[in-house]
């Protein structure tokens, strides 16, 4: 039987709620899959934490070095790594099921993805990827990705695994698991900001979330695709406290209908995270 795990690293008073939908939500769909859920109580137990502090690799890196350690040392044969801003709102087969490729992952909306001056154009229409909806069946991808990650800056692991998916210089098989868009019955990264649902130079906000519905139990896009994992990504990390808490009310209150949130309640095991104002 094989070995799966899942890992969502978040830190901060700020994202401990955000964390708890992270981790809820996943286990809910997935109760058989190990959760490693790492944040600033637990990191010291990492060795991949030394090279956090050291500035051996940037932050937004240091989940798929924290993933690559936990794989090696407990022997899994499949990782996934998601978002601490992530919902999981159904069963996630594309990436349970296939054992086959070694990079499993979600599509990302289109975005000028250079490195020293060279452009990288995937050959598909919004074929850029999300590095928080990904999922291993080797090590090796994890600690490429690790290793490149601050060739590009503020894109880091997302860059990364880009640039190892199009770049032509690996032979890593990979599986965009949503794509191409046009004809995919799922999104595993419905996302907040440039909502690949949403067409070039639209904002998704109000307009397409309001429009999400259920049936039979399953969480649906306005263009009636299953969402399998909601993502907030909206760079909640290199905001201040007073803007985090003004972003995530209006994601709270303005975003969705009631529909919806209820299944983030009961579908999801997101308490009561979409009822109350967001403080801490």
């Amino acid at each position: 039987m094989k070995k799966i795990a899942c890992v969502i690293y978040f830190y901060g008073k700020a994202y401990q709620e955000l964390g708890r939908c992270a981790v809820n939500s996943f286990k809910k769909h997935h109760p058989e899959v190990d959760m490693f859920h790492i944040n600033e109580e637990n990191s010291g137990d990492y060795r991949a934490t030394e090279s956090l502090i050291s500035g051996a690799i940037t932050g937004g890196s240091y989940k798929y070095l924290l993933a690559a350690e936990i794989m090696i040392k407990h022997k899994y044969d499949k990782i996934i790594v998601l978002g601490a801003d992530t919902i999981t709102c159904a069963r996630l087969d594309e990436f349970v099921d296939n054992d086959e490729d070694d990079i499993l992952i979600g599509l990302d909306y289109p975005y000028q993805l250079i490195i020293e001056g060279r452009q990288i154009t995937p050959p598909l229409r919004d074929a850029h990827v999300n590095a928080d909806v990904s999922c291993f069946n080797s090590v090796k991808p994890l600690l490429e990705t690790v290793r490149i990650a601050k060739r590009f800056g503020p894109y880091a692991e997302q860059g990364a695994l880009n640039y190892i998916i199009w770049s032509g210089e690996y032979d890593f098989s990979y599986n965009i698991v949503d794509g191409p868009y046009d004809t995919s019955d799922v999104i595993y990264n419905a996302r907040a900001k440039g909502n690949i649902a949403a067409g070039p130079g639209e904002k998704p906000w109000g307009k397409f979330t309001n429009k999400f519905y259920i049936k039979n139990d399953k969480l649906y896009s306005w263009d009636n695709k299953q969402i399998k994992v909601w993502h907030y990504c909206e760079g909640l990390g290199n905001v201040s406290d007073q803007t985090f808490i003004k972003l995530m009310n209006n994601w709270i209150f303005d975003w969705f209908n009631s529909e919806t949130k209820q299944f983030f309640k009961e579908q999801c095991d997101c308490g009561d995270f979409f009822e109350k104002e967001f403080t801490f």
